[in-house]
C-alpha cells in the first residue's frame, strides 16, 4: 500500500503530481512483484534441486547398496569360519544402518512441512515388509511426490502392497518392479516376472484396487508383460491445488 498526504489547508495535488504519484506507484508494485517472483523461483530451484538430490539417493545409492547387501547374505551361510561369518553379518547390518541413515537423509531433504504425506516412505516400508521372502525389487519414482495429498497417498500404499504380495504368494514372482510416477494424474505400475494371477485372486484379491480406483476418480487394468509376468497399471487423477 502506497500513501500520500498533505497538509491541512495546503494546495490540492495537481493533475501532474497524481500522475507523477501514479506513476511511481505502478513502478513500485512492479519492483513488488518482480521481487516476489524471484524469490519464488529461488525456492522452487532449491525444491527442485533437493528432490533430484533425493531421488538420486533412492534409485542409484539405495539400490546398490541394497544389492550388496544381498549379495554379502547369500555369502554368509557359505563361509565356513565361524568368524567369517561373524563379521559378514556386521557387515551386512552396517550396510542396513546405512541406508537407514540415507532414507532420513531423503525424508529431510523433502522437509516436514505440513500436508507433505511421504509417500516416498510409505512405499518404502510396503517394500522392505517382503525383505525376507527372497524377492528382487526395484523401486522408482518420478515427478514432485509432495503433490500428492494424504488421501491419494493412502491409496497408493494399498496398491502397492497388494499388488507386491500378489506377486509373491500367488504368482511366485523372483523380482519386482515398481514405478510411481506424478504428473497430472499419479500412476503405479507394479511389473513381476512370475507365472501370472490366478483366475480366483483376479475375481476376488484385486477388487478393492478396482473399488479404490473408482473412488479417486481413476483406473485400474492388469496384463500380460512381455515375455510373461503380470503388469499392474493404477491411476488416479491428482488432488485440487
Amino acid at each position: 500500500m502506497l500513501v500520500v498526504l498533505r497538509e491541512r489547508g495546503a494546495v490540492p495535488f495537481s493533475d501532474e503530481q497524481l500522475e507523477m504519484m501514479a506513476a511511481f506507484a505502478d513502478q513500485a508494485a512492479l519492483a513488488w512483484q518482480l521481487a516476489t517472483s524471484q524469490r519464488r523461483m529461488r525456492e522452487l530451484d532449491v525444491l527442485t534441486d533437493r528432490d533430484r538430490i533425493a531421488r538420486d539417493l533412492h534409485d542409484h545409492v539405495i539400490q546398490r547398496l541394497f544389492a550388496v547387501g544381498l549379495s554379502l547374505q547369500g555369502t554368509v551361510g557359505r563361509a565356513r569360519d565361524p568368524q567369517l561369518q561373524q563379521r559378514l553379518s556386521d557387515a551386512v547390518d552396517d550396510l542396513q544402518a546405512v541406508i537407514g541413515e540415507i532414507r532420513s537423509t531423503i525424508f529431510d531433504l523433502h522437509g516436514a512441512a505440513s500436508g507433505i504425506t511421504r509417500l516416498r516412505q510409505r512405499i518404502d516400508d510396503v517394500i522392505a515388509q517382503f525383505g525376507g521372502s527372497g524377492l528382487r525389487t526395484t523401486v522408482q519414482f518420478v515427478g514432485p511426490l509432495s503433490v500428492v495429498d494424504a488421501g491419494l497417498a493412502d491409496h497408493a500404499e494399498a496398491v502397492v502392497r497388494e499388488a507386491v504380495s500378489n506377486a509373491v504368494r500367488h504368482a511366485h514372482a523372483s523380482a519386482v518392479t515398481v514405478q510411481i510416477k506424478v504428473e497430472d494424474d499419479l500412476c503405479i505400475e507394479v511389473t513381476d516376472n512370475g507365472c501370472g494371477i490366478p483366475a480366483q485372486v483376479t475375481g476376488s484379491g484385486l477388487t478393492n484396487l478396482r473399488r479404490r480406483a473408482e473412488q479417486a476418480g481413476g483406473a485400474f487394468v492388469t496384463e500380460t508383460a512381455p515375455g510373461g509376468g503380470t503388469v499392474l497399471r493404477w491411476s488416479a487423477p491428482l488432488g485440487p491445488d
